[in-house]
């Protein structure tokens, strides 16, 4: 019933000494809970709308005894759970011996609806017993494949580099599965393109600083409605000090790198770029045509994401290193060679201006840069707004 806690406690003895996981399951709009061991809290990341549950690891010592306590507010349509699993066990001896026979193996992990959904904060790890599970079978057999399915990125740090392949799948629908296995067995050249950066960790992603509301800074609201009570509601504040500085503009303005950078994709084949046209100067408000050749260097047809990036470093204010203003999907035959035109209007140039209240293009240079991510543009040329 939202508005009640229910406490849950009990006692867990350790039959083998070793790493334990605390496991919970919470579901259900605008539920929460808190979880300690011995009377220690473990550590939950803030309440914000709804909370995809964690889970944590316990070092216990054989026959030693801990007491764990829940406690959960429900929200509507909650639900919780709440266990402890012996992590070594977590990975069944047959998956392993399987792993140990096969000439490859594709183990698929990763989120659904009930770990990641919209209005509700998930962890940056995967769910538990899944990344045990890719060190077990990368263990046993080194040409293991990981496809990952959810939204975008998550923690790979324990088993990225003991294995050959990654594959990001997103959400694929139905028919998904035949699309990995066309992808896998190279019946289709794979040809997506990163919407965001990869982060090695949470820590580091550009607005960890800015996500959560900021302590101390909450205000109270009192709602009064007629025939019914009072209600006194606490609204937390977010401070958005990143501004700008998200993604893959703080990242290559700040010259750090994340694990994969906005735009990154692989390919069966390679591709490239050159014979860079932009006109030396123009006016400002004109659209501008930039025109540039995409190769098939390889010997497998495939689709190549030309991407291009305008700097401004003769804006009056501070402005991100580099911004996406255009790109265009080119498909290639092995050999093949297209021309490409993509024309940048005043937009392209523009940027908001606060005081103004209306956009602004400040006259100078201009960098236009052509590439296949926000990190890998070999084509430059420079161009001057009057």
């Amino acid at each position: 019933m939202p508005g009640h806690v229910i406490r849950y406690s009990a006692s867990y003895r350790a039959v083998k000494a070793g790493k334990y996981l605390v496991l919970t399951d919470v579901g259900g709009w605008g539920t929460s809970m808190k979880v300690s061991a011995d009377g220690k809290e473990l550590e939950t990341p803030p309440h914000a709308e709804g909370q995809i549950a964690p889970f944590w690891t316990l070092d216990l010592k054989e026959g030693q005894t801990v007491k764990v306590q829940a406690d959960y507010v429900p929200g509507f349509g909650g639900r919780f759970g709440l266990g402890l699993a012996y992590a070594p066990e977590l990975v069944m001896g047959e998956a392993v011996e399987l792993a140990k026979i096969a000439d490859a193996v594709v183990v698929a992990v990763g989120f659904t609806g009930d770990t990641e959904s919209e209005g509700s904060d998930r962890t940056f790890e995967l769910p538990w017993g899944q990344s045990a599970l890719i060190e077990a079978v990368a263990a046993a057999n080194p040409h293991t494949i990981v496809t990952l399915t959810g939204g975008v990125g998550a923690d790979t740090r324990g088993w990225l580099d003991k294995v050959p392949a990654l594959l990001d799948v997103y959400y694929p629908g139905q028919e998904g599965g035949t699309a990995i296995a066309d992808v896998i067995f190279g019946k289709h050249n794979p040809e997506g393109k990163l919407p965001v950066s990869f982060d090695r960790s949470w820590e580091e992603d550009p607005s960890y600083a800015y996500y959560y509301p900021v302590k101390g800074a909450d205000t109270s609201l009192h709602v009064t409605e007629p025939g019914k009570p009072a209600v006194d509601y606490v609204i937390p504040h977010v401070k958005y000090d990143d501004k700008l500085m998200v993604g893959y503009r703080y990242w290559t303005t700040t010259g750090k790198h994340p694990l994969y950078p906005f735009g990154f994709g692989m390919s069966y084949t390679k591709f490239s770029f050159s014979n860079l046209k932009a006109q030396a100067t123009a006016t400002s408000g004109s659209t501008v045509p930039i025109s540039f050749d995409v190769t098939n260097a390889g010997s497998v047809a495939g689709a190549e994401v030309a991407q291009l990036y305008v700097s401004d470093p003769s804006a009056k204010v501070a402005r991100p290193e580099r911004e996406l203003k255009g790109f265009a999907k080119v498909r290639l035959a092995p050999g093949e060679t297209k021309h490409v035109t993509l024309n940048l209007d005043a937009r392209a140039f523009s940027y908001w201006d606060e005081a103004k209240h209306d956009w602004t293009i400040d006259p100078g240079k201009f960098v236009i840069r052509i590439g296949d991510s926000s990190e890998n543009t070999p084509l430059t040329a420079e161009l001057t707004i009057k």
